[in-house]
């Protein structure tokens, strides 16, 4: 994971100069090159009799001038998308090309396909609940011939262990009734939220499979301030050198390759650990580099002798005076995110009494399975979700502190998203929420109320009426499960 990268001008010119284009780049010149060059633009467009744009809710302004240059001449220029699942305004979208569509193409009509042929009626009133909040929508109102099916799931929990405690939980007995673990899925807003339940799965031996994120404890952030910790726990100790080259560099300091050669053959030729090393190089020269270089292995050695015995306080401290954390703030949301993870990890490592302990929990988490099959629940963020569908989807996090967060920028697109969400489910959906999470007290999210009453139920469906009964049903499904 790189943060702080060149400035688009710096790298648009570092290509340049060894002639080469990025993925970008082969939309972006030709479409630079028809705005400037009338004949190439018709040289192009002559070769397509009409063009047609898929996921047409999700074009940049950069792809909608390609769409339009193209589709000038002829006008057959025909959209396939869904204002209501535009969420990706972070990545350069904007809604607002294809709610405008009819205005830039006047000669051009609108079919709304409004027969959902996936989702259950209670699903779809949910979804329809939700969205019709965005004013701005183009208006649409799915409907389904499948029947009412079960209502939306919400489930109070009292935090975020608990949380995925209860999925856990809940995951297990659904498969102990049949329900095959490819047909389940787990969405969240944000992938920090998927550590507490990697930890529950894996302690309820169910298989899962991360779809297009990295488990918890093989994140970059999470590595690397593990490997604070590592080489602070004993710098002078060869096993901390493979920590060394992970975060000697992190933030830059200028060690680069041939510097970091030097380390090397110094420790070599002195029996040294490369921490060790370091210092010896580093002691009197006066460069920049050896200054930065200096104050870190200073933050190293003070921590070293540490009174501080909480594993999640020491880590923070490394990363805060590192320089770590203020890398990760400048970064935009990439950083957030690894600001996020971060706050999980120093949360979980309070449970730890030693280092060994907590590095042999995280050998044992990077190990997890992770590769794609089937007998396998997915977790997934929602924006990942797209395009797929289950017949058991279980939302985590629906607090109004994470989704929509404290302060949105886009509440439109957060609702959306939502819509979203709810629609990948064929046949239950399940909301949780946490009255507390991270430190602060949350409540349901806004958008669980915007669902009408009859088409949401509280707590899990099917499950025992007595207390007694519900123990004796737990106690089994614990044996089962091996709990």
């Amino acid at each position: 994971m790189a943060y702080g990268s060149a400035s688009l001008p710096a790298y648009q010119a570092a290509l340049r100069e060894v002639n080469c284009a990025d993925f970008g780049d082969l939309l972006l010149w030709p479409t630079v090159t028809m705005l400037r060059d009338e004949q190439y633009r018709l040289d192009w467009s002559r070769r397509f009799d009409a063009i047609l744009a898929d996921e047409f809710q999700d074009v940049n302004r950069l792809q909608y001038l390609w769409l339009k240059l193209l589709s000038r001449d002829h006008g057959e220029l025909f959209a396939v998308g869904d204002d209501d699942q535009s969420i990706y305004s972070w990545r350069g979208a904007s809604v607002g090309f294809i709610r405008d569509f009819l205005s830039e193409f006047p000669n051009g009509r609108m079919i709304p396909l409004e027969q959902n042929f996936r989702s259950t009626g209670h699903i779809l009133t949910a979804a329809n609940s939700v969205v019709a909040r965005d004013r701005n929508r183009l208006g649409k109102t799915l409907f389904t011939e499948q029947g009412e099916g079960a209502p939306i799931e919400v489930i109070t929990f009292s935090g975020g262990q608990q949380e995925a405690q209860g999925l856990a939980r809940e995951i297990g007995r659904r498969q102990l009734m049949g329900v095959a673990l490819e047909d389940m899925a787990v969405l969240y807003r944000f992938n920090f939220l998927s550590r507490m339940l990697e930890e529950e799965l894996l302690r309820a031996h169910i298989p899962y499979e991360l779809v297009n994120d990295t488990a918890f404890w093989q994140r970059a952030v999470v590595k690397d301030v593990l490997g604070l910790l590592r080489l602070a726990d004993g710098p002078d100790a060869l096993q901390g050198d493979e920590a060394f080259r992970r975060v000697i560099n992190q933030p830059a300091r200028g060690v680069g390759a041939k510097t970091l050669a030097r380390i090397e053959q110094l420790a070599q030729d002195e029996a040294l650990s490369l921490f060790a090393a370091a210092e010896k190089l580093y002691a009197t020269s006066q460069s920049k580099t050896a200054e930065r270089v200096r104050a870190f292995l200073h933050v190293i050695r003070d921590e070293e002798l540490s009174t501080e015995t909480a594993l999640g306080a020491r880590m923070r401290t490394l990363a805060e005076r590192s320089g770590y954390l203020d890398m990760l703030r400048v970064a935009g949301e990439e950083g957030n995110a690894g600001l996020e993870n971060l706050d999980e990890l120093f949360s979980l490592a309070m449970e730890f009494t030693s280092v060994e302990d907590l590095f042999d929990h995280a050998a044992l988490g990077a190990a997890a399975p992770s590769e794609a099959g089937q007998g396998r629940v997915r977790l997934m963020t929602i924006h990942g979700s797209k395009g797929l569908e289950f017949e058991h989807v279980f939302l985590m996090g629906w607090e109004d502190t994470l989704f929509p967060g404290l302060s949105p920028s886009n509440l439109d697109e957060e609702r959306r998203l939502a819509y979203v969400a709810l629609t990948r489910g064929r046949a239950r959906v399940a909301i949780s929420w946490c009255a507390w999470r991270n430190g602060r007290s949350a409540d349901l999210s806004p958008f669980i109320g915007d669902i009408p009453p009859e088409a949401r139920y509280s707590g899990w469906l099917g499950r025992a009426n007595s207390r007694a009964e519900a123990r004796a049903i737990r106690d089994a499904q614990d044996e089962a499960l091996g709990i």
